[in-house]
């Protein structure tokens, strides 16, 4: 069936009605049910908002929005003509599903469901409740992979049941093919050449990808939550920002959507293009990993070095894992990023995953103070690494009480290395202030007075990496196994080749195992809430909230497995202390209290167009947060910008005693956080950021423009901040609430 000359045909017939109802958007995007069932769609099911309709011969499903009439299909309609698509890029248009395999010799395959399911009759479909059940039997790959497609309230949901993967041999052909990931709907929604609009990715703070931006060849695809740690490369190819919120959208002319990595989203992939790369269709399109894959390396007996690659062993008939992906239609004025932003954060309030009341808290400054640190240093001339204090207990008061005598006026206090094995040092097994930094006693006095002073106080310490072991904590048992079996080790990578030189002045570090993590945080929790005088102590757990790992050993947990673990860690910690996380993942925003260290730009892969707030619209107005450290930012200038641009707290990142000390070092990375450098920077920086922000304490912002240098947020009590990146100047406009 040719469904580009039906669509041209009906586009004609109801061109009138449609240039003077829906004169933004292209002819063909709206339609009634009559004209859906004329290009040979059928209804499937219906919603209150919704109905989702499938076309058998082609294998395209639509998605109509009953309130517009505007129709959402799961592959361009002219697919087959696009003259700039060819081969595998071609038919991938026109699939629900696109997959990647193996064969015996670790030979990559990669196969379509339009050419190795449907035009092999290997499709099934049945109808279920509120939507079909899909078959897809890639026929010639041995590979049997089920597909829901749903109506739930306003979303369509697409899901696939990992227990009903089914990998047969085929004897005859002598294939036998394990499945390593696969592709959803690569090209639902695709928008094509000539159309305005963009694509987001939440790539670092947020990116923006413009169609046609004919800026690169290759597309965007990055791991949610980043690739799993437990994958260590022998050679660390870039550094990028991670994806730390699981959705994605797109914007186009008359409507967008968003898209949220729902089920086994620790397993998500995220892809994106623009026409030009492959096709003449700019899209994104979420993906998983089934079953994951590492490389190892050795040498020939010639000499000759060689890379093999190693897989992860997975069995799906028990396994209890669904991969899905939520999609929500957007419209009129929340079709634009600040309605992605306000889509996404009203799913994760109705999953009661985020805060419903808005904050009213004053504009702080954020101090994060570094404690005890590891330093090797000669004790009876033996090299040892020994703590050192970095900022003792009562130098905090000391520091608070100088930048109030400046004129600041508000606080948020982090302390890292609080406990005997410091930062970077030994794991933390008991919570026990450093005796170094003056033990008990000062901590105590210090958490007493910051409480009545009514200042916000976190304890910080890393639960899951592992930087010494101990006589308990021996990483041959305690941490977790890569594919090939081996402990997971974290190089440190060199900055100048990328790669692990393991040198003498190299500091890898390890992941604990899930199951380890939780004991030894209990352990932790137990004693600290024996510590009298530190009652309902706030805690910033970090790694808690930003670092999802799998453990490939004998009965390990997958990183599905560890998010839900942790995610019921610091649920059942916030409610007895109040939490502070660093960048922390979606799981984690109903639990936290504080939010530091919010990255304010994307990775700047070729492909995208501009960095932008995404992450911070989610929050603002809900959760206070602050951005990555001023003294760990670039300029302080564009640093002031990002502030006003959205709303965040002021934030350093401090040792009070002389920065020296770091020299030579696993705190190497600290050479610029010394109090003295920056306390003026601090207080000219509140003083000057502090009055604007207080204008949208608690309030959001409603929309968001990018043009060029100059970014413009509108919040929704009136007031609208205009900063220019260019020249470094700002502009505030107190207008009317909204």
């Amino acid at each position: 069936m040719n469904l580009k000359r039906i669509v041209l045909g009906f586009a004609a017939s109801i061109s009138l009605f449609v240039s003077a109802s829906f004169a933004e958007a292209p002819l063909s995007a709206f339609y009634s049910d009559a004209d859906l069932n004329g290009m040979g769609f059928r209804k499937r099911a219906s919603s209150e908002s919704l109905e989702l309709y499938f076309n058998q011969e082609d294998c395209i499903f639509a998605v109509r929005v009953k309130e517009s009439g505007y129709v959402w299909y799961s592959s361009p309609l002219d697919w087959e003509d696009d003259e700039e698509a060819s081969g595998f890029a071609m038919n991938t248009m026109g699939s629900l599903l696109s997959i990647r395999a193996k064969d015996q010799r670790s030979t990559f395959r990669t196969a379509n469901s339009i050419v190795n399911v449907v035009r092999r009759n290997g499709l099934e479909v049945t109808p279920i409740e509120n939507g079909i059940h899909l078959e897809n039997d890639f026929t010639r790959d041995g590979i049997l992979i089920p597909m829901d497609i749903c109506l739930d309230g306003d979303s369509l949901l697409l899901s696939v049941d990992a227990s009903g993967i089914v990998e047969t041999p085929d004897e005859e052909m002598e294939l036998d093919l394990n499945l390593l990931d696969f592709e959803l709907v690569p090209y639902f929604g695709a928008a094509p050449k000539g159309e305005e609009g963009f694509i987001m990715v939440p790539d670092g703070s947020g990116a923006m990808i413009r169609f046609d931006n004919g800026k690169s060849s290759s597309g965007y695809q990055q791991y949610v939550y980043g690739r799993d740690p437990s994958i260590v490369p022998a050679r660390k190819r870039n550094d990028f920002q991670n994806i730390s919120l699981p959705v994605y959208g797109m914007c186009r002319e008359g409507a967008g959507f968003i898209g949220i990595f729902e089920g086994s989203k620790a397993r998500g992939i995220l892809s994106a293009e623009t026409s030009g790369q492959l096709t003449s269709f700019n899209a994104v399109s979420p993906g998983f990993v089934v079953r994951d894959f590492d490389s190892v390396s050795f040498r020939e007996r010639t000499g000759t070095p060689r890379d093999v690659r190693i897989y992860e062993k997975k069995s799906f008939e028990k396994l209890d894992e669904t991969y899905s992906v939520r999609i929500k239609f957007l419209s009129g004025t929340e079709n634009s990023l600040a309605g992605m932003a306000r889509a996404y954060r009203n799913y994760l309030q109705e999953k009661s995953a985020f805060p419903k009341e808005r904050h009213e808290s004053s504009p702080s400054l954020v101090l994060n103070y570094i404690g005890a640190g590891v330093k090797k240093r000669t004790v009876l001339g033996i090299p040892m690494n020994v703590n050192v204090a970095y900022t003792k207990f009562d130098q905090v008061r000391e520091s608070v009480e100088k930048l109030r005598a400046s004129g600041v006026s508000d606080f948020v206090v982090k302390f890292d290395g609080w406990t005997s094995s410091g930062v970077l040092g030994k794991y933390p097994a008991k919570s026990k202030p450093a005796s170094i930094l003056g033990g008990s006693g000062d901590f105590k006095k210090l958490v007493s007075w910051l409480s009545e002073e009514n200042i916000p106080f976190y304890a910080g310490a890393d639960f899951v990496q592992l930087y010494q072991g101990d006589i308990v904590r021996i990483k041959e048992l305690t941490v977790n196994r890569m594919i090939n079996k081996s402990p997971v080790k974290i190089p440190d990578y060199r900055l100048s080749t990328y790669t692990d030189e393991k040198t003498s002045d190299n500091y890898p570090y390890y992941l604990l195992r899930t199951g380890k993590v939780k004991k030894y945080f209990n352990d932790f929790m137990r004693g600290l809430n024996g510590l009298r005088g530190c009652e309902g102590l706030g805690l910033a757990p970090d790694s808690l909230g930003n670092m999802l790992s799998t453990d490939f050993g004998r009965k390990g947990l997958s990183r599905n497995e560890t998010l839900r673990e942790f995610s019921s860690l610091l649920e059942e910690t916030s409610k007895n202390h109040p939490l502070c996380l660093s960048r922390p993942f979606d799981y984690a925003l109903s639990s936290v209290s504080y939010i530091t260290d919010l990255p304010v730009v994307c990775s700047r892969f070729d492909i995208e167009d501009a960095s932008v707030p995404f992450y911070q619209m989610v929050v603002q107005g809900y959760i206070p947060y602050s951005n990555v450290a001023a003294n760990r930012s670039p300029t302080l200038k564009d640093y002031k910008l990002s502030l006003l641009s959205t709303g965040a707290d002021v934030s350093f990142l401090w040792i009070s005693n002389h920065a020296d000390y770091v020299r030579d070092s696993r705190m190497q990375w600290f050479m610029d956080v010394a109090e003295d450098d920056w306390r003026e920077d601090a207080v000219k920086l509140y003083k000057e950021i502090s009055p604007i922000t207080s204008k949208v304490r608690g309030a959001e912002i409603v929309d968001f423009k990018v043009e060029g240098d100059v970014h413009t947020s509108v919040f929704d009590n009136g007031v609208t901040i205009i900063v220019d990146y260019g020249n470094g100047t700002y502009r505030i406009d107190e207008g009317s609430v909204r």
